[in-house]
């Protein structure tokens, strides 16, 4: 093998916890014949995006991959597919170049391989504080008999193989009982990146006139601290680099923490999103064109508890303002509970992520 610049690369795989999958086999390839095989678990299932499987490699350090290879079958479906294509080989490799400023690591770690329903395959470059989209590739249907699948156990059919998960994982059955399967276009929406920066501002709310208006020159202005992001798409920021407040290509968003502070008073405030909604508002503020620059406003009168987003592009009148009933809030000061919004239903802890 030619002389290759060596990364350290741990591979996982990947799927939505509704929508669980299970590889045939999974290789990303580094040479003509060699490659990094994807860990096996049966099945693969939890938050798209996640590190779900890992294993010990035979070696710590590897070329980057350039080919993804793999054949797995979609459990609700009951279908299997195929997917051979070439990855964003520059990207990975400017990716794994990177170090975080504070610790001086390895700002990525993991590539992990995501399989959604319809064929769609999701490659993120991962890390403790941030992951990115490498791609959103596309296999198509294939068939696999089930002897060689099984390694040679051909005690079920793809039928049976299947229905034994299903029928075996409770929530998974309701899922499909209610809803049966998802739109065929739902992960590519999923999927889309969107042009936004996001801009935090403290005003006060005029609960009589239900406006906004700028603080006063008098007036103790709250500082920013930082702000953090998991999205629909897979993958999330927790740099506090300020990148986030500049216009940047992202999902929509799933959960948001920002962070400020009063003095001595420290707030924190998590946001999570209601998926159906958020998709929709994006869809129709955007329309055709992702790339239009967005303000994505976050609008915090935290003594009056008002706390209201919205989206504005140039040439609008006023922003859009994001209905209430797409998102969900909690506020702590000082690290004690001081707000949560009428519709707030998380689980405890939901806002440690």
């Amino acid at each position: 093998m030619s002389m290759k610049t060596l990364y350290k690369i741990c591979v996982s795989g990947n799927a939505p916890s509704v929508y669980p999958t299970d590889t045939f086999f999974g290789l990303l390839y580094y040479g003509r014949d060699e490659a990094i095989e994807i860990p096996k678990i049966y099945p693969y299932s939890g938050e798209w995006g996640q590190i779900l499987s890992t294993q010990i490699l035979e070696r710590d350090t590897y070329p980057m991959p350039r080919v993804i290879y793999m054949v797995w079958l979609s459990i609700v479906e009951k279908k299997f597919y195929i997917l051979r294509d070439r990855l964003q080989y520059d990207k990975l490799e400017r990716l794994w170049q990177q170090k975080d400023e504070e610790t001086q690591e390895d700002m990525f770690t993991h590539l992990v391989v995501g399989m959604a329903p319809y064929g769609g395959v999701a490659v993120w470059a991962s890390g403790n504080k941030k992951s990115v989209l490498e791609g959103w590739h596309l296999g198509k249907e294939t068939t696999v008999d089930m002897e060689t699948f099984m390694g040679g156990d051909s005690q079920y059919s793809l039928e049976e193989y299947c229905n034994f998960y299903i029928n075996n994982d409770s929530d998974l059955k309701d899922v499909l009982a209610q809803n049966g399967l998802p739109s065929r276009h739902l992960f590519d929406k999923y999927m889309q990146q969107f042009t936004y920066r996001y801009l935090c501002i403290f005003e006060h709310w005029d609960e009589d006139n239900n406006k906004w208006d700028k603080t006063n020159q008098d007036d103790v202005v709250p500082t920013f601290d930082n702000i953090e992001e998991l999205l629909v798409d897979g993958t999330f920021d927790k740099l506090h680099d300020d990148r986030l407040l500049n216009y940047h290509q992202a999902g929509k968003p799933k959960k948001l923490s920002l962070k400020w502070h009063i003095k001595k008073s420290e707030y924190t405030a998590y946001f999570w999103f209601e998926d159906e909604e958020i998709r929709a508002v994006f869809d129709r503020f955007y329309g055709a064109h992702p790339e239009t620059k967005t303000d994505f406003m976050i609008r915090i009168d935290s003594e009056k508890n008002k706390y209201e987003l919205a989206l504005y592009r140039y040439g609008l009148k006023e922003p859009q303002v994001i209905s209430e009933s797409a998102y969900q809030v909690l506020v702590f000061k000082n690290k004690f509970e001081y707000y949560r919004s009428e519709n707030y239903d998380q689980p405890k802890g939901a806002w440690i992520w």
